[in-house]
């Protein structure tokens, strides 16, 4: 009588204590919804060797066993960033534990270490770049590895455990020579730019005059106490085409003119030369000469105004006799 009443004691205690683990473990509808918010499956794989413990409470937690890289286990509960994994016969665990959910992964990965000479090459794998020492799922992966100087590489490698990979690319003499000759080129380029601004710069300071008070820039090379030209030619002139500058005029002049790499000259107005005669001690090249303007006399269009560089007086003088010329553009 007594063996039996220990029995039924027993059994009832067997009951209760798994109707009390069962209790406190959630529903697997309520597992599939944490496994889902946490973007993880229920069979995991450790990711690196880990603490495991009795209890996902910070302050009560004590550590049972030391789980291992890439074993597989079930998980049966999730309480913040904690993972409960499940006793199974099929596993080494001694209970249910707790370890931390940023030590497990849905799919057991490798290191692939990748050792390439010279060191600076650029290595792709499956179109994404390579870092150290990275981690992939198992699978076959297509490897390029591309560098200056050097022949690309291309390879296909199986990961299915820790992979390491040695290997030194092959120099490209060709490919080096042409590199040479390229930056050769580039540099008699760089060369040629420097010695075409310097020529610039030299050219504005030495042949040009910044005009600040009218916000101008004058030709200032000894041409303009050389060349003379007329407003119109001597057929337009004939032909009564007070207007038409074509052919060899002041006008044609500086409509062709490049100096300091400005092409945008023009002849100036009967103001503009006027107001710049005011600043000859400025010039670095000026004489006592008539200077044309693009302003036609208002009174006879076969005259135009020109101003003389002594004394700042104007003068219509008849478009067809040759006068000084000194062009201007904007600042």
């Amino acid at each position: 009588m007594v063996i039996k009443t220990k029995n039924i004691i027993q059994f009832f205690l067997g009951f209760f204590i798994v109707f009390f683990m069962s209790g406190c473990l959630p529903s697997q509808e309520v597992l599939q919804t944490k496994l889902e918010q946490q973007k993880i499956t229920q069979k995991i794989y450790i990711k690196d060797d880990v603490d495991a413990y009795d209890t996902y409470e910070e302050e009560k937690k004590r550590v049972l066993q030391v789980l291992k890289r890439g074993e597989e286990y079930n998980i049966v509960d999730i309480k913040g960033n904690f993972v409960r994994l499940e006793k199974n016969d099929s596993n080494n665990l001694n209970n249910d534990v707790w370890i931390s959910s940023d030590k497990i992964e849905t799919r057991k990965t490798y290191f692939l270490t990748l050792i390439v000479n010279p060191s600076d090459s650029i290595i792709i794998i499956n179109n994404e770049k390579y870092e150290p020492n990275k981690r992939l799922p198992e699978g076959n992966y297509t490897i390029a590895i591309r560098a200056d100087k050097y022949f690309d590489k291309y390879f296909d490698v199986k990961v299915d455990k820790d992979t390491k990979v040695e290997l030194t690319l092959d120099f490209d003499i060709e490919a080096e020579k042409e590199r040479i000759a390229i930056k050769k080129i580039e540099q008699e380029k760089i060369r040629k730019e420097k010695i075409r601004k310097e020529k610039i710069r030299k050219e504005r300071e030495e042949k040009l005059y910044i005009d600040k008070k009218q916000n101008l820039i004058w030709q200032d090379d000894n041409m303009v106490l050389i060349n003379k030209k007329p407003w119109i030619t001597e057929e337009n002139y004939n032909n009564k085409k007070y207007f038409d500058t074509k052919g060899d005029t002041a006008a044609t002049y500086c409509k062709k003119l490049t100096l300091g790499n400005y092409k945008d000259w023009r002849l100036p107005t009967k103001d503009e030369l006027k107001n710049l005669s005011l600043q000859k001690k400025y010039l670095k090249n000026v004489g006592s000469n008539w200077y044309w303007s693009d302003t036609t006399s208002s009174i006879n269009n076969e005259l135009a105004w020109s101003i003389y560089f002594d004394n700042s007086d104007g003068y219509a003088d008849f478009k067809n006799v040759s006068n000084y010329v000194r062009c201007v553009r904007g600042k």
